[in-house]
């Protein structure tokens, strides 16, 4: 994979420096090169931050710099792994040098894949936390300490309703998520004196995909990231919706484990049948 690294050119520094306010807050946007962390990119763009583009397709974050400057915005794209901690202090290092110092981190990128319990894989749990849990925690690390001695700043992570509790097929995800939710909610309550928001993003079923087949409470991705932008203008320590499957998921945390574990019996992956 190859990583930008270093200083702009000097085309490209003087189109930055041209258009940006010096006194313009600046968003870290991780997983901005697609599905929601795309969107709100151009949302927060929109708002008036100056926006750096993290991801690791910079084809693709080039492009919507591109269209980002075209409706008068500021962006800057960095291709970075963000479960690698030199990247995104290299990266982190760029940011600031060029656009100023970093007032609000979205730590988006998240995803898994289904934990398989026949060839259930400590490795396949270890890589589902490092992309949910552990990228939030590196770019957080790299971040944070310039809140601190600024006595201000935002921090945005994407949690997900399925941390709520365990779920069939899920135990690298859920547990994931679980750990984040967490994190996310320890850092806020200690934060907050330091004047640092912490804002935690619970989303269902978003469709980033369209060809891909509907799933219950499904929300059109435009419309989940405005509601999460909202959120995220207002500071809300936690944005959980949409609001029939963030009631079904409190219903279920009461449950005790016998009944949930009936309800959802049989829910999970089919085993997978092995050649001989």
């Amino acid at each position: 994979m190859n990583y930008w690294r270093g200083k702009l050119n000097n085309d490209e520094q003087g189109r930055i420096l041209s258009a940006m306010n010096c006194d313009r807050p600046v968003s870290f946007i991780t997983g901005a090169s697609s599905g929601i962390g795309r969107s709100l990119a151009r949302r927060i763009a929109n708002e008036g931050h100056a926006v750096a583009l993290i991801a690791r397709r910079k084809n693709l974050l080039d492009e919507l710099a591109l269209e980002i400057e075209q409706d008068g915005g500021t962006a800057l794209a960095i291709a970075c792994d963000v479960t690698d901690a030199a990247s995104v202090g290299d990266a982190l290092r760029t940011v600031e040098s060029t656009l100023g110092p970093v007032t609000r981190l979205i730590a988006n990128v998240g995803g898994g894949e289904r934990t398989d319990v026949g060839q259930f894989s400590a490795v396949h749990i270890e890589r589902v936390f490092a992309l949910n849990v552990m990228s939030t925690a590196i770019c957080i690390e790299a971040v944070l300490p310039g809140m601190l001695m600024r006595r201000g700043g935002h921090i945005v992570a994407m949690g997900s309703l399925a941390g709520h509790r365990g779920l069939p097929g899920a135990a690298g995800y859920s547990a994931a998520k679980a750990a984040l939710t967490n994190m996310m909610e320890s850092l806020r309550m200690e934060l907050r004196p330091r004047g640092i928001q912490v804002t935690l993003l619970l989303p269902g079923f978003v469709r980033c995909k369209p060809k891909r087949k509907k799933r219950p409470f499904e929300l059109e991705l435009e419309v989940a990231t405005a509601r999460m932008h909202r959120a995220i203008l207002a500071h809300k320590p936690r944005c959980a919706f949409p609001w029939p499957l963030v009631w079904i998921a409190n219903i279920c945390r009461l449950l005790p484990a016998s009944l949930y574990d009936a309800l959802l019996a049989g829910r999970g992956p089919k085993p997978r049948v092995r050649a001989e």
